[in-house]
């Protein structure tokens, strides 16, 4: 299988005809599956459909906030979300902006909200070219994609959370990366794609990019529990990896695409 394969596997959004345009306070925001917009105008939630657009009513954070709330519960009553995390998400026109209302992160998809994360490599060189990567392997009893590898620090942006504020809590939560080793990560871009995750969700996500050269004596530790293990990978081992099995997590295997074109490795 050919990596570009897997690479397009995170842009696969070819049925626009399925969705609704989600609007909230005259921003477009999303887009919401039209089985998902009749579930929630059915149940009477506050919104409401003109012209194949979905609006809410609500304008206010408060009550946009309790809104959210209500369709997440409704769509775990019926078993469309599984299962929530408990951790909220921002809905921003964009990031650094205010935020318009929050929202459970199982939900964003279901709404079609962009969702921020950052995603960084820590890597250690032996010679020009000769790279190894720490590749992380997540707990077997992790919620989401358990059992799978992952990248070395890559975690979402909560509600309220800067880029670096984020970098720096998951840096510490996954890998026992303090501040001080941090502040030599290096912001190398972002990764933006649409994804059909599910059968009524669309992923709109942003990764903000940054790589971390690493000497051999700072070894990456759990700190959460949500990581297993850490391993040194070579380049081909990961690139072998990617292109032949589904062991690392999709949006990470785009990444680590990412930062071996960036320094000629493929």
């Amino acid at each position: 299988m050919s990596l570009l394969f897997k690479i397009n596997e995170l842009n696969n959004f070819a049925d626009k005809e399925n969705f609704y345009n989600l609007f909230c306070n005259n921003y477009h925001i999303g887009l919401v599956h039209k089985k998902i917009a009749t579930l929630i105008l059915k149940h009477k939630l506050p919104y409401v459909l003109k012209n194949k657009n979905l609006f809410f009513k609500e304008t206010k954070k408060k009550n946009l906030n309790i809104t959210a709330k209500n369709t997440c519960e409704l769509l775990v009553e019926k078993k469309i979300i599984s299962q929530v995390t408990g951790e909220n998400f921002p809905c921003v026109v964009s990031l650094g902006k205010k935020e318009l209302f929050t929202l459970e992160r199982s939900l964003v998809e279901y709404l079609g909200i962009r969702g921020f994360g950052v995603h960084l490599i820590a890597y250690v060189r032996n010679g020009k070219s000769n790279i190894k990567v720490w590749i992380p392997l997540r707990a077997a009893n992790k919620k989401v994609e358990p059992n799978k590898l992952d990248n070395t620090i890559a975690g979402g942006i909560s509600a309220g959370e800067t880029v670096y504020q984020a970098l720096i809590r998951e840096g510490f939560e996954e890998a026992s990366f303090k501040k001080k080793i941090l502040n030599n990560a290096v912001q190398v871009g972002t990764i933006n794609y649409i994804w059909r995750n599910k059968k009524f969700s669309l992923r709109r996500d942003t990764l903000f990019l940054f790589d971390l050269e690493l000497s051999n004596k700072i070894l990456p530790k759990n700190n959460d529990g949500e990581v297993s293990k850490f391993n040194l990978y070579s380049t081909a081992k990961i690139i072998e990896k990617i292109k032949n099995t589904n062991d690392f997590k999709k949006n990470c295997a785009l990444v680590l695409a990412s930062f071996f074109i960036r320094r000629g490795l493929i």
